[in-house]
């Protein structure tokens, strides 16, 4: 029968290295995250090392201690250090059984009681207890050392892994982001294009027209000057007269002198808020009466109503700010 995951019979087989390469990295990846597992394979560990000495490991397991086990120097040391062990406790349980000559008197302490132990030991079982002594204040040191290194080797390993995790969050964010501007500069190329062929069809509807009616060329073009200040409810607004020859309209947009933008947007709706044009990118002039942003549009586009015409300017940072609202009535000749 398999033995169970994670039990003593199941960790003494990865000490060996009886397992899969598979359960023994999944074994490892466990004792880096869990404290307490790693204890259970220490203690797995010193068994081995017990039954070894002792003599009760049988093969194959006896040949996989010797070459796979023992390739580790810290395993080689704690075998050492359980031989050592063994050896004082064989001498002691010797001398214990030897005959006495005479009765010892009861000592008073612990000390005299360890004493006591110490003087009948053979030379041979005081040395080995002397190399095992040595060997338990070494061996503990350094494994104390050694624990200490892998507690900082885990939380160094802990702390890469977060670093990661952060930048694989930063490295996702700066995608979104670049996704998000990606979105935004397609939408801003379709308007443009939009744009585009609306003034090539502006173009085009003028082309026509001039082969169309020659003769009335004059009265083609009508024009309006549109000044800041004239609010929506007022009673007094700019009247566009447009006669029926008209085909383009010129509106000139007055602006105050210190409106210093790059360029600047018109957007054109009706009354009912109905947008009738878009134009981008367009330059202020100047004038005798001051700074001027014109733009054209087709007459077809305006019928009799009226009309709000909303001027923005593109600062340096590439935003669009609100520069004024104009507000006009177009009437039909």
């Amino acid at each position: 029968m398999a033995a169970e995951p994670y039990s003593e019979e199941f960790i003494a087989r990865y000490l060996l290295g009886d397992l899969p390469e598979e359960q023994q990295t999944e074994i490892e990846d466990r004792a880096f995250r869990d404290e307490g597992f790693l204890l259970d394979i220490l203690a797995v560990e010193s068994d081995l090392i017990d039954e070894y000495v002792r003599h009760e490991l049988r093969d194959p397991q006896s040949r996989q201690f010797e070459t796979h086990f023992l390739a580790s120097a810290e395993r080689r040391r704690k075998l050492e250090l359980a031989r050592a062990l063994s050896t004082v406790f064989a001498e002691a349980e010797a001398t214990k059984n030897e005959p006495r000559s005479a009765v010892l008197p009861t000592p008073a302490t612990w000390w005299d009681s360890f004493a006591a132990f110490v003087r009948v030991l053979s030379p041979a079982a005081k040395f080995a207890m002397a190399a095992a002594v040595l060997l338990i204040v070494f061996g503990g040191s350094w494994l104390v050392l050694q624990t200490r290194r892998s507690r900082s080797e885990l939380e160094r390993i802990r702390a890469e892994q977060q670093a990661g995790h952060n930048d694989q969050q930063a490295l996702e964010q700066q995608i979104a982001s670049e996704r998000s501007r990606s979105n935004d500069l397609a939408a801003q190329l379709q308007r443009e294009k939009q744009e585009r062929e609306q003034s090539e069809e502006l173009v085009r509807q003028l082309e026509r027209d001039r082969e169309s009616r020659p003769q009335q060329s004059q009265q083609t073009f009508a024009s309006l000057v549109l000044l800041p200040g004239v609010s929506r409810s007022g009673s007094v607004r700019p009247n566009l007269i447009l006669p029926e020859s008209a085909r383009v309209v010129r509106l000139h947009v007055g602006i105050e002198p210190e409106e210093e933008y790059k360029s600047f947007r018109v957007e054109l709706r009706t009354q009912a808020g109905q947008q009738v044009m878009t134009r981008n990118r367009l330059s202020a002039h100047q004038t005798h009466g001051g700074q001027t942003v014109s733009v054209t549009v087709p007459a077809s586009m305006l019928g009799a109503g009226q009309y709000e015409l909303t001027l923005k300017g593109m600062n340096d940072q590439g935003t669009l700010e609100d520069v004024g609202y104009y507000y006009f009535d177009v009437r039909k000749k």
